[in-house]
Order: structure tokens, then sequence, then C-alpha cells
């Protein structure tokens, strides 16, 4: 920051709910992703899949409690958002249902969903790939469903065999 660059207050919480409120300053000119990764450090979450480049959501709140869509572009500079019409000071984090499968992280739509849901979002031909966690060599059946938490972690395996080739006529 310049010694000229001028400051703004921001408060921010956590959404739903309005939990874990943080007042700080923040250069004008910093990306708004700069409130979710001070937020995220004051109160002791963690943006995933990572600081820089979040999945989570921040959305402003405006008169009247009111809150806003989430902001689609979170590297445009602080200052000149709150300056825009019908935007106010106060931010709130969503942290998201994050999840990952093999190195891509995806935001699960629902509590729930089986392997062959995730696949799916996944981009992956479930008649291909085989999903199993990460500690375990045990194939998840395909069509049960299971419980998604923020940052679970699985691998797809093509092979279905989970690192050993499985025999086909055409080998």
């Amino acid at each position: 920051m310049s010694p000229h660059e001028h400051e703004v207050n921001v408060t921010a919480c956590l959404l739903p709910g309005r939990t874990d409120e943080q007042t700080f300053k923040v250069p004008e000119s910093a990306p708004l992703v700069e409130i979710m990764r001070r937020w995220a450090s004051a109160t002791g979450h963690q943006l995933l899949p990572n600081p820089e480049a979040p999945l989570d959501r921040l959305y402003n709140i405006v008169k009247h409690d009111e809150i806003g869509p989430a902001i689609d572009d979170l590297q445009q500079p602080t200052g000149e958002y709150i300056r825009a019409p019908h935007t106010s000071h106060d931010f709130g984090v969503e942290l998201v249902r994050a999840f990952r499968v093999n190195t891509r992280w995806w935001v699960a739509p629902k509590e729930s969903m089986t392997p062959h849901e995730i696949l799916d979002q996944a981009g992956l031909d479930y008649q291909e790939y085989t999903l199993y966690r990460p500690e375990s060599p045990t194939p998840l059946p395909l069509d049960t469903a299971l419980p998604i938490t923020r940052g679970d972690i699985f691998e797809a395996q093509r092979d279905g065999k989970y690192g050993r080739q499985r025999w086909s006529p055409t080998h």
C-alpha cells in the first residue's frame, strides 16, 4: 500500500446467521477477495480450495440487512465496489460445501450425493470411473447416497481397481 492510498472500513460476517462478525480496514485498491481472506484469517476459517481463488462466496449486505446476490468478480477493487450505487461496507461470507475429486474442486448442490452424481458433477463417466475415499481401496457403491461435508476428498480411478488394471478382452 502506498502512503497516499486510502483505506476503508468494512465489516464481514459468516452467512447464514451473521456470526463471526469482524470489522477491519482494507486499502481501497485491494480486491474484494481480500475481505474474505482477512475475515477468514481473523476467525480461523479456511477458504476452499485456497485463499487466492476460493469457491466460497462473498455477498454485500445492503440497507435493511438485505443480502444481495453473490459477487462474481472478486478481483474488483473494494473502494470502487463500495462507491457503486446500492452497495455498502458490510459483507457476508458463505462457506460452501466444497469437495475435491482427484485434483479438482466442486461445490455440492445438496447435502448428500451418490458416487454416480459426484462423478457426473466432476465430468467423469460413471461407467469408466470408480469412486473411492483416499484412505480406502474399497469402491463406493455407485447409487448409495453419501453425506457431503465441506472439504471432503474423493479419488476417481478410471480402471475401477484403485491402481490396478482391470482385465478386458481388448488388453
